[in-house]
């Protein structure tokens, strides 16, 4: 690896960064956090940040992790301002002898880990490291952050980079570890607002800024630690929200948004969004084992979803189902059915339908009536709040569900920008 080269690569890749931006890259010290809002250029400034120190490192092993090892792949290291992209061409992507993801520039190596639950941190035992990249730390257990750190401990020339999006203020993010070491020798934290990303066009921050309200706006927009309180979907207006008469949708694709339950309520809706980026939902299905005190079995589901939308021969509708409802996808693909399995992350989900209906982009006829009634008690667990955590109250949840799948699944980033007009 030419030693000079790396991160002035990605630094001429780029598009000048914010004196904030520019700040946090040459910062020095053994902890250094990137807070605050969705694409305000943290995640780039901090991965320049870790090249910069890579490249001048005494140290050869380091490594990177992120709340799963697709996600970090996703946010870190592919695409134009991934890795990658940022040390090409000295970067290379490969695996090692036991199969982990590394990346090697020159005689450096930088291995890549998930950090998917309590038991994920038995995979760096044993690790001794220069650095730590996390992306995302606010998502990684607690103890994984305990153990992550101790790998480097014994470094030369210690370095943790951590990017880290808005929590609630009890978060354990902040009582364990960032807000206890304020002032510390060596301890950098830089907060990042929407507008300090120097790289997106006007329009498009003014777009984004568009599409948040509230506590979103806060957190989202203004990276700010927000607390979770109440009823989650504050702006649900039974007055603007629901309908009577269906209209008349053409060219439209329809899913059939399922969220899976034996024991627990069964929830199909009927989903589809029109050219003015509204989004309809016409019907619903619901099975409720316990008040029926009859539990239904995948071969009766699959049966209940062809008087809902027809045969496999006679409907072009794509099923969207929970994802750990592995044997009713199975079954439903043995039928003949185009399924896909859901995107289920809760707090991006809850994130976009909260925006979508602050917009007034939502429509429900009035036949769903058991999504309306959960939609509009769907609220925050004070219990997980004191604990640092944002959780739904898992009561009278599944019709939500079904519909966040659907919001987080099938539409594209375009759709969830507010509409022209």
């Amino acid at each position: 690896m030419a030693k000079s080269q790396t991160a002035q690569i990605a630094l001429e890749r780029l598009k000048p960064l914010s004196p904030k931006a520019m700040a946090s890259v040459f910062a020095d010290g053994w902890m250094t956090v990137w807070e605050g809002a969705i694409r305000s250029g943290k995640t780039v400034a901090s991965l320049i940040a870790w090249l910069r120190y890579i490249q001048s490192s005494k140290e050869r092993i380091f490594f990177m992790t992120g709340k799963s090892h697709g996600s970090l792949m996703r946010n870190c290291i592919i695409g134009d301002f991934g890795l990658l992209n940022l040390a090409y061409p000295y970067a290379v992507l490969t695996k090692d002898e036991a199969g982990t993801s590394v990346i090697k520039i020159g005689d450096k190596v930088i291995y890549l880990f998930g950090a998917n639950d309590s038991g994920s941190y038995l995979l760096l035992k044993g690790l001794t490291a220069g650095g730590w990249y996390a992306d995302e730390v606010s998502s990684h257990p607690e103890n994984y952050i305990t153990e992550a750190l101790a790998r480097t401990a014994v470094s030369t020339d210690r370095r943790n980079f951590w990017t880290l999006n808005p929590c609630m203020p009890s978060h354990y993010i902040y009582t364990k570890f960032t807000d206890t070491w304020e002032g510390l020798p060596g301890y950098r934290r830089y907060h990042f607002v929407l507008s300090d990303n120097n790289a997106m066009p006007v329009e498009r921050r003014k777009e984004l800024e568009r599409q948040f309200h509230g506590r979103y706006y806060q957190m989202l927009i203004l990276g700010l630690r927000v607390t979770a309180e109440g009823q989650i979907y504050s702006d649900f207006n039974r007055d603007e929200i629901i309908y009577t008469e269906q209209p008349t949708l053409h060219g439209v694709q329809h899913y059939i948004c399922c969220d899976y339950g034996s024991v627990n309520p069964c929830v199909f809706l009927d989903c589809c969004i029109d050219n003015d980026g509204i989004i309809w939902v016409s019907r619903e299905y619901r099975w409720d084992s316990r008040e029926k005190m009859m539990q239904k079995t995948d071969a009766q589901y699959v049966q209940d979803m062809r008087d809902f939308i027809g045969s496999p021969d006679d409907t072009d509708c794509i099923i969207v189902v929970d994802p750990s409802a592995v044997s009713f996808i199975t079954a439903l693909q043995v039928e003949g059915y185009f399924v896909k399995a859901a995107e289920n992350a809760v707090s991006e989900g809850i994130a976009k339908l909260a925006s979508i209906i602050s917009q007034r982009r939502l429509k429900i006829h009035e036949s769903c009536v058991g999504l309306i009634s959960e939609m509009e008690g769907y609220s925050w667990d004070e219990r997980s709040v004191i604990l640092g955590e944002e959780k739904p109250v898992k009561v009278r949840d599944h019709g939500p569900d079904a519909l966040r799948y659907y919001v987080n699944t099938c539409l594209t980033s375009f759709d969830l920008l507010p509409q022209k007009g």
